[in-house]
């Protein structure tokens, strides 16, 4: 699909970069999760059918294009950002039948956008997301992820270390560079909302038809959470596990994702 770009100035002073496509009525809105900007959904883009509606790809802030103030990288004002971009884009073009995806981190934001803005979604589709009750570590290993957060050696060791299928190499130097962009204080507020993230419970008043899609073979944020942790919280939600997939189902599996998302859109 043809994309083209902007950036969208939201009404408490940031302003996001914005990849957008297609054109009519249904919108699917894509959510980056920790340390990637945009670039992670391009895959599904070269293979997203121009019949399939508008489709609209952030850079949260701190990453990519978008804004990087020097502090609020919390959760919250990351939710803050998309229910206002969300707003914004509304008054815009008019919108009305909302997907929100949401990969990773982009997860944890999207389940809390469904509790404050039910009446915008349409549909809520959650591709290996942090659960909203978090993912604790011991010290040791959040030294370790917090070692990698930086530099470009361990933003490739941070991204390798969740696959489980090996992407085309291009396709993966691609990603790893365009981490580069992502700022320090996003790579270290994003950790923390990853491991702290404490709205479980709330989950139970989603009301938003839910799919959850995930890698058969991630181990972070493994089958047995999504199960447990993420689709049996949310009523009704279904939950699709990839084959030998990992935490990055847009790159390892492009194909097989994006047939398996297009469907939990439609």
């Amino acid at each position: 699909m043809k994309m083209s770009i902007r950036r969208v100035a939201l009404d408490h002073g940031i302003s996001l970069h914005l990849r957008e496509g297609g054109q009519g009525p249904a919108t699917t809105l894509l959510l980056h999760g920790w340390a990637v900007p945009g670039t992670v959904w391009e895959p599904v883009l070269d293979r997203w059918p121009e019949e399939q509606g508008r489709v609209l790809v952030p850079d949260l802030r701190g990453t990519g294009w978008s804004d990087k103030p020097t502090e609020g990288y919390t959760l919250d004002d990351d939710v803050r950002d998309v229910v206002a971009l969300i707003d914004a884009l509304v008054a815009e073009l008019g919108l009305s039948e909302l997907t929100l995806v949401g990969h990773s981190k982009g997860g944890l934001i999207a389940q809390r956008v469904a509790l404050e803005r039910p009446k915008l979604l349409a549909k809520l589709v959650l591709v290996s997301p942090v659960p909203a009750s978090g993912t604790p570590f011991d010290q040791p290993t959040i030294d370790f992820f917090e070692s990698l957060c930086g530099h470009r050696e361990g933003a490739t060791q941070l991204i390798t270390a969740m696959l489980a299928k090996q992407p085309p190499p291009e396709l993966l130097e691609r990603l790893v560079e365009s981490m580069a962009s992502v700022c320090m204080p996003s790579l270290l507020g994003g950790f923390e909302a990853f491991r702290n993230a404490s709205f479980g419970d709330e989950l139970r008043a989603i009301e938003t038809p839910t799919q959850v899609i995930s890698g058969a073979a991630e181990e972070v944020l493994s089958p047995e959470l999504m199960r447990t942790e993420v689709a049996a919280r949310i009523p009704g939600a279904s939950l699709q596990l990839l084959p030998g997939t990992g935490h990055y189902p847009q790159i390892e599996c492009a194909e097989e994702f994006t047939a398996a998302l297009l469907a939990a859109v439609s």
